[in-house]
């Protein structure tokens, strides 16, 4: 299964949202309609400067008055958009991106409207208007590259990861030394199971841009699936090299566990919590570290501390109460596996974890109940369990 850390690096979609400052000549060349124009083209202007110094507020107040003189200022309504985008007001942007497509537009306005909008509709979670929105732009514009890639990333929101292969080809074609590009189209053929295309890709990303840490990590990922152990360390030993990160640190230490230098994958959990203390994953790493160690007191602490950072992980639960079972704290185990399931209910192995230690401590009817929901879910060892015991 493909870990979410690659996914969030292939969701980087937010290309900034264009503003556009364009103005149109008054048919006649004089008279008030061009004094109008020219007034309401001067608040434009004034917005584009708060933009650039951030006070959003007042340049949406500049817009507004550009649009209060002449209705049909596009670049208005496109500033206005951008900066309500800025300012996370999205459904009122969708509204001024709407205003707009209704009045006279360029062809490069035109397309470019629809694609903003469609990226704020991603913002919306809507990924349906997303998708139409891009797909707008598409038909205005054939070889609009960004709109292709953004829709590839919707299409794999969705699941349909066979779509967004066509689209990140498509923005291949058009741009053939996107070293992006090639690690999106990385990221898709490892959804499909395509290991050997997605090295590919990352490898060819990384002759493009050799600084491309998302490259590094994703293929170490799939060497780490595939168990090219030294390859993958080779990968996550880049990442670092360019820059240290967390992830990179705890990846590189499940690499060298797997590589039995356990001495090794200690030093790089204890980096990536002290890079990232917040991040419950480290502890849980280290702690099923500890407890194969037989640290099992040490192992339940970082256990503790995952669960105070993320309170509904149900695999913390299960791992602090296999160690409580090493130590004899039976009462504290079945209280562990019982959270675990609160928060997994089909969680095959604290079923039949919590039915053997409640059948062992002389729960006997409670312990048969959790072998046979184990069963239920799928577990063979709670079956043969069940057959000896509960018969």
């Amino acid at each position: 299964m493909i870990p979410k850390k690659i996914y969030s690096l292939f969701l980087i979609l937010m290309i900034t949202i264009k503003g556009f400052c364009v103005g149109y000549a008054d048919p006649e060349g004089f008279g008030s309609n061009t004094r109008n124009r020219d007034s309401a083209l001067a608040f434009v202007s004034k917005g584009i400067e708060e933009i650039n110094f951030r006070n959003y507020p007042e340049a949406i107040s500049y817009f507004t008055k550009a649009l209060a003189i002449d209705s049909t200022l596009v670049s208005a309504y496109i500033n206005r958009a951008h900066v309500k985008n800025l300012l996370l007001d999205y459904q009122s942007a969708i509204d001024d991106y709407n205003r707009a497509l209704r009045l006279k537009l360029s062809w490069e306005e035109s397309y470019e409207i629809h694609f903003n909008k469609g990226l704020t509709y991603v913002s919306l979670n809507n990924l349906k208007g997303a998708m139409s929105g891009f797909t707008y732009a598409l038909k205005i514009n054939p070889d609009y590259a960004d709109a292709y890639y953004n829709r590839s990333i919707v299409r794999g929101m969705l699941g349909d990861y066979n779509g967004e292969l066509k689209d990140i080809d498509k923005v291949i074609a058009l741009r053939p030394n996107d070293a992006n590009a090639y690690n999106s189209r990385g990221i898709t053929k490892s959804m499909l199971g395509a290991n050997a295309g997605a090295i590919e890709d990352y490898t060819k990303a990384i002759e493009l841009d050799k600084t491309n840490t998302n490259s590094y990590f994703n293929r170490g990922l799939v060497y780490y699936q595939i168990k090219k152990y030294y390859d993958a360390l080779n990968d996550f030993n880049k990442v670092i090299e360019i820059e240290p990160d967390a992830e990179a640190y705890n990846r590189r230490a499940n690499v060298k566990y797997r590589l039995k230098d356990l001495r090794g994958a200690m030093d790089d959990y204890n980096s990536a919590i002290q890079l990232k203390p917040g991040d419950y994953v480290g502890y849980l790493n280290r702690g099923q570290l500890k407890y194969d160690l037989k640290d099992y007191q040490s192992a339940i602490e970082d256990y503790t501390q995952a669960i105070e950072l993320k309170q509904d992980c149900s695999l913390a639960y299960y791992c602090r109460g296999q160690a409580k079972c090493q130590l004899k704290d039976h009462k504290g185990e079945i209280e562990d596996y019982t959270h675990a399931i609160e928060f997994k209910p089909d969680y095959e192995n604290a079923y039949k974890d919590r039915g053997v230690a409640k059948y062992e401590t002389g729960d006997r009817p409670g312990g048969c109940e959790d072998l046979n929901k184990a069963v239920q879910y799928g577990s063979d060892l709670a079956y043969n369990y069940l057959l000896e015991h509960c018969k």
